[in-house]
């Protein structure tokens, strides 16, 4: 999925998890491109403990705004 194809959706972030510590975090992705694909967040995602994340879509960020 690319960021195109959830905009298409309504939606406009990211939710990240840490694997390690189960922290979880929304990121706005507004400022990136629409042909970056969802995965290709993950592996820049850094935890304060280190740990690897992974980004999936935002659902229940929907932007709801017509």
């Amino acid at each position: 999925m690319t960021l195109a194809n959830m905009r298409a959706q309504g939606v406009r972030s990211l939710w990240v998890v840490c694997e390690l510590c189960r922290y979880e975090a929304v990121m706005n992705v507004d400022r990136f491109g629409d042909a970056v694909p969802v995965p290709a967040f993950g592996p820049r995602m850094v935890c304060t403990s280190l740990a690897r994340t992974r980004a999936r879509t935002g659902w229940s960020a929907r932007d709801t705004r017509a």
